[in-house]
């Protein structure tokens, strides 16, 4: 097989090809050199910086004022600094997110930094500033634009002219582009559905024109073919088409990824969209009616703090745990961190996010910095003598690699390793990673270590890809095997290693939140029962909003916090407050669900959010409470699905035994 030629990117299927053929020609699905370029930076820093940071909102509405923009010292070269002494190696910044607003100078609309009291234009400084370090530079730019829908533009054709003059700027006066990223967003038309003014064949081919070098998070959806289309490219009468320049949104914004990530993808829809939420994507039973396979690497993303633009009242910095968590998550489980830093009003990454990042990059180089696999000898399990060539599993060079034999049957074909380590050494995970330039093939492997005169399996996992990092109980040994189970063509390993966390803090062990002293000891005048609400029209992508600067449509009291007895079941966001009654000091576990977002507030204190999940999520905290009353808030907004969010406040609490904590 031509890796170079044929499979470059994608693969085309038969009607008669058979299942494992269709594995096999998945397997030599090779990545493009942008998006291998992009793989191997690892880590990229996404920056929320714009209108919203100054109103407080996660969405603008398009109606700000330019004198709402006002940063007190803005530093773009303070956020590229920090992000380059932290290890990522680019950046990509909201030069235009949904509100329309513009960070740069352009010559499309009077909406931008230009007219404003602090003319700096962002996407230059941020450009000459990654230029001076040495880190990439990456746009976001939001086809959503809401000022130019109060303007009459949008949503016209007219608007993606408008749309193409900016993308246009961005790719010709900065310099070199390494990113560009579509938000698929857009509250004025269905989820999923195309919004029928884009044009966004039209915006790819003018980044592969403009920008050659740059990868591209695509808008949803991306059709492969039309409808007429769609069938012949299943019979193969049509070559399916592929840019190799695409990255995958991982399909939620917390930092998770699937059990199994899949780079190369099987094009078994004619389009791309919510199909990018499945929790088993890529998996082999996709195959059988797969038109063909592409390479389409995934970006996991997610925010340092609690939400995406910094806001004074609502943003919580997340625990260093929790983003060892999100690394294991992407980096580790074959994607690339897109992580979010938030600069705020005055312009500036402030502190607590900074001493966090470089915290985050301290472990990462404590962990990682030391293979424990260094200096082990290899040889093939079984075999009667070695020829050597397997000591290039441990190989620190990417462009080297062992190799299995030429006519590996997938269906039958394994391979084992005995790893002798020098002397006996303590680890808790280990890292797999394949030759990712002649494809991504290995379908399952596991490892074991030699304790109590046996080799005992632990760890198991299907996909490998790029980097593989898997997890298991501390152990103590210096005999290990690797098996390759499953590869759907000749295995290549392109390294292998060994890592001890050092029993450091993991997003399981959360430390407790404790609210002793913002009790009142008796119940207060105004802690009457029920719970007190505020209705707003208007479904909201965030519910980390100010109610005291919106106008309630409704107010009211419900006898508990649920959204059945609130005006409306969907399209709105609503303010909603109460009082609980601790009656015994102690931890208590509280629990809030939610589909498009919630946010809990005790006593003034965030201490539940689960804001923007996409999907029905459950998150949950410990608390430590004094005996006493708590005034209680919730935010909450039905943006996409229907009114579903529901709160518990003593989730240990056991069938049958008395409340320990009651809401009046």
């Amino acid at each position: 097989m031509n890796n170079q030629h044929d499979y470059q990117g994608m693969t085309g299927f038969l009607p008669e090809d058979s299942l494992k053929e269709r594995m096999k020609k998945a397997a030599h699905v090779a990545p493009g050199k942008e998006q291998l370029r992009w793989m191997e930076k690892e880590m990229t820093a996404f920056l929320h910086f714009g209108m919203n940071t100054f109103t407080g909102r996660q969405w603008g509405n398009g109606q700000e004022t330019l004198a709402d923009y006002a940063p007190s010292a803005l530093d773009p070269e303070q956020w590229v600094r920090v992000c380059a002494e932290a290890g990522l190696k680019h950046i990509i910044c909201t030069l235009k997110h949904h509100d329309g607003f513009c960070l740069w100078h352009t010559g499309t609309t009077d909406f931008s930094v230009e007219h404003t009291a602090c003319p700096t234009d962002v996407a230059k400084a941020l450009s000459d500033a990654c230029r001076k370090y040495g880190v990439g530079f990456g746009v976001y730019l939001s086809p959503w634009d809401m000022h130019q829908r109060e303007a009459g533009i949008w949503p016209t054709e007219a608007y993606n002219d408008l749309f193409m003059r900016q993308l246009e700027e961005l790719l010709t006066k900065y310099g070199p582009v390494e990113e560009v990223w579509f938000d698929g967003a857009c509250g004025d038309y269905p989820i999923w559905q195309k919004v029928p003014c884009y044009q966004p064949e039209k915006w790819y081919e003018m980044i592969h024109r403009l920008q050659p070098d740059a990868v591209y998070r695509m808008y949803d959806p991306y059709f492969f073919a039309s409808e007429e289309d769609w069938e012949s490219l299943k019979r193969g009468g049509r070559k399916l088409e592929w840019s190799a320049k695409a990255v995958r949104w991982v399909g939620n914004e917390e930092g998770r990824s699937r059990e199994n990530e899949w780079s190369v993808q099987p094009v078994c829809e004619r389009m791309i969209a919510r199909n990018a939420t499945w929790p088993d994507l890529g998996n082999i039973r996709y195959y059988p009616q797969a038109a063909g396979a592409v390479w389409y690497p995934v970006e996991v993303n997610t925010t340092i703090l609690n939400q995406w633009f910094w806001n004074p009242g609502t943003s919580k910095v997340k625990s260093l745990g929790q983003l060892k968590e999100t690394y294991y998550q992407s980096v580790g489980n074959n994607g690339e961190l897109l992580l979010n830093l938030s600069p705020d009003r005055t312009g500036q990454i402030p502190e607590d996010q900074v001493s966090r990042l470089m915290e985050f990059r301290r472990w990462i180089d404590s962990v990682f910095s030391d293979n424990l696999a260094t200096g082990a000898t290899v040889k093939e399990a079984g075999a009667a003598e070695d020829s050597g060539s397997s000591a290039a599993i441990l190989t620190e060079n990417q462009e080297e690699y062992w190799e299995g034999k030429t006519d590996w049957d997938s269906e039958t074909d394994t391979v084992s390793f005995d790893i002798q380590l020098p002397e006996e050494r303590t680890f808790d995970q280990a890292m797999l990673r394949e030759h990712v330039r002649d494809g991504q093939r290995i379908a399952g492997w596991s490892l074991s270590v030699w304790k109590d005169g046996m080799f005992r399996e632990a760890a198991r996992k299907e996909a490998a890809g790029r980097k593989c990092i898997r997890r298991f109980d501390t152990v103590r040994t210096d005999r290990l095997r690797l098996t390759i189970h499953k590869s759907y063509d000749t295995p290549q390993i392109s390294g292998f290693g060994l890592f001890f966390s050092g029993g450091q803090e993991t997003a399981e062990n959360e430390a407790i939140t404790d609210l002793t002293g913002y009790a009142c000891a008796g119940r207060p005048e105004n802690a009457i029962s029920g719970v007190f609400y505020r209705f707003y029209r208007g479904g909201r992508q965030s519910a980390a909003f100010d109610p005291e600067a919106e106008q309630a449509l409704k107010e009211g009291w419900l006898e508990k916090p649920e959204p059945d007895g609130l005006p409306g079941r969907e399209d709105f966001h609503a303010e909603l407050a109460g009082w609980l009654q601790v009656r015994e000091k102690g931890v208590y576990r509280f629990e809030l669900t939610s589909v498009d977002g919630a946010m809990f507030y005790l006593a003034d204190r965030l201490c539940l959010d689960n804001d923007e999940p996409h999907e029905r999520r459950n998150v949950s905290a410990k608390l430590y409470l004094d005996k006493g009353y708590y005034p209680y808030r919730i935010l909450y907004t039905s943006f996409r699905g229907r009114a579903d969010f529901a709160l518990n406040p003593d989730a240990d609490r056991e069938k049958g035994t008395e409340k320990r904590i009651c809401l009046l």
